[in-house]
């Protein structure tokens, strides 16, 4: 229905329910005077009316409009980066596959590229404790001489054959120096004299006997890279309660812990469970 037949049908409404106030030769005199004026009225009241919807939804008309395209716009965007992420995932996909196999090829290497440098320092000891400038001016001279004889060691001429002997180096940028004295590492030319100091320097901790210079306990390690260092020391914890309970311990290398208690040899995690069971009457 248009807005002139609704104001038509309202005025004829009204007009109807004024006819009893009216006679009939006035109710046709009005019709044939006031028709013309009021259509013409409501034509005018009308075109207002739609003068004044289209100016107020003009500009909303606009706004949707340019959302429309820009609606459009991002359609058309999103399907171009459909487009490009399945191509992408078609790319992606074999690398994933690659990335994973040559990560595990760099784990296998840098494993290796470890083994080979705890190859190269088989021949070396480290000794921990042994108080700064007790070397004297020539380190090399003075543990050929000594180790055989605070270890109790036999060899010819009394002495070992070292390729070198050196302290650790200070790092400078540590915020806090500590007053300990450095390690020393120790090259011996032949394997086997390495094992005999090993051996001997073993001996006599399980004798609970201290190699001692000048009133300071010296302790002899194996020489073991950063990596592997870094491994045996996730087994401290462990390493205080097996001492705790009375059981000696073996660090096997690279990074193994070979316990004995109570004549029981437990090397692995499994065997946990039987040191708490034989250590669990001693605590009563």
């Amino acid at each position: 229905m248009s807005i002139n037949t609704y104001f038509l049908r309202h005025l004829d409404k009204k007009k109807g329910s004024n006819s009893e106030e009216t006679t009939p030769q006035d109710s046709a005199s009005e019709d044939g005077a006031l028709a013309p004026a009021q259509r013409e009225m409501i034509s005018e009241i009308t075109a207002n009316i739609f003068k004044i919807i289209d100016d107020k939804l003009s500009p909303l008309s606009h706004l949707l409009q340019a959302h429309r395209e820009e609606l459009d716009s991002h359609g058309e965007r999103i399907t171009e980066v459909e487009g490009r992420v399945s191509v992408l995932e078609d790319i992606v996909n074999p690398v994933e596959d690659t990335v994973k196999v040559m990560e595990q090829q760099v784990m296998d290497l840098r494993e290796r590229i470890d083994d080979l440098e705890n190859r190269g320092r088989r021949k070396n000891i480290c000794i921990v404790g042994l108080p700064e400038g007790a070397e004297g001016d020539n380190p090399l001279r003075f543990f050929e001489s000594w180790l055989p004889k605070a270890l109790n060691i036999e060899t010819k001429a009394g002495r070992f054959k070292l390729e070198r002997a050196h302290r650790a180096l200070v790092n400078e940028m540590s915020a806090t120096p500590s007053n300990k004295p450095r390690s020393v590492v120790v090259r011996f030319h032949n394997y086997q004299d390495k094992q005999r100091v090993m051996n001997a320097s073993w001996n006599m901790g399980m004798k609970k006997e201290a190699l001692k210079y000048d009133g300071a306990t010296v302790m002899i390690f194996q020489d073991l890279s950063a990596a592997v260092l870094r491994k045996h020391k996730t087994f401290d914890g462990v390493k205080k309660r097996l001492k705790a309970i009375g059981a000696t311990y073996n660090q096997v290398y690279p990074a193994l812990l070979k316990v004995t208690y109570r004549g029981s040899n437990l090397q692995r995690p499994s065997h946990c469970g039987e040191i708490h069971r034989l250590h669990r009457p001693t605590q009563r």
